[in-house]
């Protein structure tokens, strides 16, 4: 009462009469005695006569905030003045909280009882009085119905909320229909926020971090328990909560309430209320993403329960890609493991879930499995598991270390160290030092032989029964360990890759298709899908690698896992290199590493860069090559696949740029690794004609055919290109009567596999040794076939040479060939094959001969082709004529 007395809108003379009237009779309140029932009548009646003078001749209106907040003295006061001033020109307008326990409880009824009252509930504002809201308040600003949109998403229509909010977003509520709001409002929505819950009362204030607590879980029997409160008194709080428009039944209507309710809250209370509500969690069954969240929260965690429940949530948000989450949980796990078995299972899965979007932390964590192996402290198994992780990072060295202390020891005994040896220079460096690894972890041919063995029996565990031996002439046949449940796999002289690549490779090429077709990308099967595109690229089936590259790439987008696209993007530019298109292979690298945020370079970014300098130096990129040449590269890569692939992209860089004895280095090294390894299979590593190619620069042509004659002995006919490039190196190894076959022959292999950049290569050779046997208009024809394939695919270098042999004129420098469109003309199959040789410059006898027809027959295709395409002759054939065939390999 004494703020109201208080109040300047009193006349000065009743002002002072009211105070000495409240002094006199004394109120209940802080520092003032209590009055006898007797006295606070009489003061109470003069009171009212001091209002009812000052009502006369003016209109009173006296308005009370917070009314649930008054002293009892007070409302004695204010209930005797409405229950006489029905007459009178006064008008009172109390304000007082929902659902606010009060002390005094009987004043409600008996303010209900006056004939004059009337109680009007305030509800929160609607989206369409939010929008009216905004705009008044903002009127030079269009507000956009997104805009009120996303207010109300916040403030529910609190009045309080919105008009903090607003303040805040002041210079963004009138943006233009579609911005959305900043999701994280600031300190003056937090305090109203706060202020919100303190006037809802200590109740609902309890409620509100209960629920902020428990989020998505939250019910009402379990925010009582938590909170521990009665159901009836925490039901309360949640209609106080709801009446101010924060709650929706259990839970807050905005994110952004919840994160200002939790940032409010003390922080060893917040603890302890994550705490009792993981244990009740846990105790009432709830799955384990439930109660992980609450022990994520936690400092420190004693439960003895928590490390499996943090495995399963880890399992349960991976099947939700959210990973994230799972390597939280993981990590935490680990860390509150007491097992150390159970430890070391963990840090297995941890490094198998970081594969998906963090590849460097994933090898950390591998390596960090590896040191306890050294140490002894991994039990044996687990070392199968461990091992895995290196071959998934395509490490074989660590591989072999961790399969040679476990149980595999027995089948693969560890071998002697390779030497050190010093490779080609970097792409400015004067040289490089290749590691060897460490020393007891270089396996020879036949122990590699063995770990290769083990290494497909894991990554292609489709091909199940597929695998045939395949012995050759002088070779020795023998056993290796039988998989578990299956018959004992075999393999000659340590190359266990000839299970893959021999004669039946068709029937595995067709189990890696089935295998793509029925399995779905997960971190158990990721291994074996990349295997299986490889084996279709290795099978020259570029175009199905193509298309389930293409596959796997937008499901790794959609999902967020930057790792596995990163890989898939590696795996889809060597698709594209094998089809002769560069600029792709660099596009997709782009790509790739775009999707690598660490600052840590992983080993399988090294292989991307490595496959991204193949293309650029086929392109001429010279200079873009050198700078990712120079940069630094971890020692682990050239213990890896993905270092050979390294070596391979460098030596061809130093061969392009003149620097024969760096590129012969490099493609050595290549050559001992893959000997070492067991890899030394053309289709997985052709080193042979990339060290032939070298010699060739250097004059070495018998050594050069030599190896050529050796690769093309170790490839069957389901390897066009390999075969291909080989014969083209091989022609220019031959004596000049010897070209023309062999090159004839790596055109037709080609044109096969699809590589349009190698066979470009092959018809330049061609058309040069059609000149120098003084066929000028084979020449010129095969010749413009190789630069107009060599303008498509980008290869600048291979354009250039074309023009240096031929002269400027006419190359390039004409207006682009009109384009001829082959699926409108509708050509047979017959029609396509004949045209396709044509288009590479066979000649009818020739083309009689490859198909086994006539050379009428060829004519009459040839004259229907023609006509089809509107053209004058086979120099107009358009080139994708050779590409247009169904796949035979």
């Amino acid at each position: 009462m004494r703020q109201l007395v208080h109040s300047e809108a009193l006349p000065a003379e009743t002002r002072n009469w009211l105070e000495r009237v409240v002094d006199e009779e004394g109120t209940t309140g802080p520092g003032l005695p209590d009055a006898t029932a007797q006295g606070r009548g009489a003061g109470m009646q003069r009171f009212w006569a001091a209002l009812r003078t000052v009502a006369r001749d003016r209109l009173v209106v006296i308005g009370i905030d917070d009314l649930q907040h008054a002293d009892s003295a007070s409302l004695q006061y204010l209930l005797h003045i409405a229950g006489r001033s029905r007459t009178s020109r006064l008008l009172m307008v109390f304000t007082e909280a929902l659902y606010y326990r009060q002390q005094d409880t009987a004043y409600r009824t008996e303010f209900l009882r006056q004939p004059n009252f009337r109680r009007i509930r305030l509800e929160c504002l609607g989206p369409d009085a939010v929008a009216r809201f905004l705009a008044h308040h903002q009127p030079r600003l269009p507000v956009g119905e997104d805009t009120a949109e996303e207010f109300y998403a916040v403030t529910r229509g609190n009045p309080l909320l919105l008009r903090a909010l607003q303040e805040e977003r002041g210079t963004t509520a009138g943006t233009s229909s579609g911005d959305c709001l900043d999701p994280g409002p600031g300190e003056t929505f937090a305090h109203a926020v706060l202020t919100c819950l303190d006037r809802s009362g200590p109740t609902a204030a309890k409620v509100a971090e209960g629920l902020a607590v428990l989020g998505a879980t939250a019910t009402l029997d379990l925010l009582s328990r938590l909170c521990r409160l009665p159901r009836t008194t925490a039901a309360q709080g949640l209609r106080a909560l709801h009446a101010a428009g924060v709650v929706d039944e259990c839970h807050f209507q905005h994110p952004a309430v919840c994160s200002q309710v939790l940032d409010g809250m003390d922080p060893e209370h917040r603890q302890q209320l994550h705490r009792r509500a993981a244990t009740l969690l846990y105790a009432d069954g709830a799955r384990a993403s439930a109660v992980a969240p609450h022990l994520l929260a936690l400092e420190r965690i004693s439960e003895p329960w928590a490390a499996a429940v943090l495995c399963d949530a880890a399992e349960e948000a991976l099947a939700d890609d959210e990973d994230g989450v799972a390597v939280a949980c993981l990590e935490l796990a680990h860390r509150v493991c007491e097992d150390p078995g159970r430890r070391i299972e963990i840090k297995v899965r941890t490094s198998v879930v970081l594969r998906r979007n963090h590849p460097s932390a994933a090898e950390t964590a591998a390596e960090e499995l590896l040191a306890a192996v050294r140490a002894g402290q991994a039990p044996p198994r687990y070392t199968t598991a461990i091992a895995d992780l290196f071959l998934a990072h395509r490490r074989l060295e660590e591989a072999y270390e961790v399969l040679v202390r476990g149980p595999q020891a027995t089948a693969v005994a560890p071998a002697p160290a390779g030497p050190v040896r010093t490779a080609g220079a970097g792409a400015g460096a004067a040289g490089a030092a290749v590691p060897a690894g460490p020393s007891a972890a270089v396996p020879d041919r036949g122990t590699g032989g063995a770990l290769m063995t083990s290494i497909v029996e894991r990554r292609f565990p489709w091909a199940d029964g597929r695998l045939a031996a395949v012995p050759q002439q002088g070779g020795e046949l023998r056993a290796l360990p039988a998989r578990p449940g299956g018959e004992a796999l075999t393999s000659r002289g340590g190359q266990p890759w000839r299970l893959l690549l021999g004669p039946r490779r068709g029937d595995f090429a067709t189990a890696a298709e089935e295998m793509l077709q029925r399995s779905a990308l997960t971190d158990a099967t990721m291994e074996p899908l990349t295997s299986a595109i490889k084996c279709l690229l290795f099978s020259g089936k570029t175009k199905r690698a193509r298309y389930w590259c293409d596959v796997l790439l937008q499901n790794t987008a959609r999902r967020g896992a930057g790792g596995w696209y990163a890989m898939i993007a590696g795996l889809r530019a060597e698709v594209a290199l094998a089809q002769g298109n560069p600029e792709e292979a660099e596009r997709c690298i782009d790509a790739g590493l775009d999707r690598l945020t660490e600052r840590k370079r992983s080993v399988l970014a090294c292989g991307l860069i490595a496959v991204q300098v193949m293309a650029q130096t086929a392109m001429g990129k010279y200079e873009a090559g050198a700078r990712k040449l120079n940069e630094p590269v971890p020692e682990a890569v050239y213990a890896s696949a993905y270092g050979m692939t390294y070596m391979r992209a460098r030596g061809h860089y130093h061969l392009a740029t003149k620097r024969l004895d760096a590129a012969l280095d490099d493609f050595m090294a290549v050559g001992r690794t893959a000997q070492r390894w067991g890899l030394d299979q053309p289709v997985w590593v052709p080193w042979r004609s990339d060290l032939a190619e070298a010699l060739l620069g250097t004059g070495e042509c018998k050594e050069a055919e030599r190896l050529l004659l050796e690769q093309i002995s170790r490839l069957d006919d389901a390897n066009p290109r390999i075969h291909g490039i080989s014969l083209r190196l091989l022609a220019e190894a031959s004596a000049p009567g010897e070209r023309l076959g062999l090159l004839t022959r790596a055109v037709a292999q080609l044109r096969l596999s699809g590589d349009r950049l190698e066979l470009a290569r092959a018809l330049c050779d061609l058309g040069e040794t059609h000149k120098r046997l003084g066929d000028l208009a084979q020449a010129a024809m095969a010749s413009r076939r190789a630069w107009e394939l060599a303008r498509e695919c980008g290869a600048e270098p291979l354009c250039a040479r074309i023009r240096l042999e031929h002269g400027e004129a006419g190359w390039g420098t004409g207006p682009e060939k009109t384009l001829v469109d082959t699926r409108e003309a509708k050509l047979s199959d017959s029609e396509k094959r004949v045209a396709a040789l044509a288009a590479c410059g066979y000649t009818n006898r020739d083309i009689s001969s490859q198909l086994y027809i006539t050379v009428s027959t060829v004519e009459q295709h040839l004259t229907r082709v023609y006509r089809k395409l509107k053209i004058g002759g086979r120099q107009q054939l358009p080139i994708d004529l050779q590409f247009d065939l169904p796949e035979t390999a």
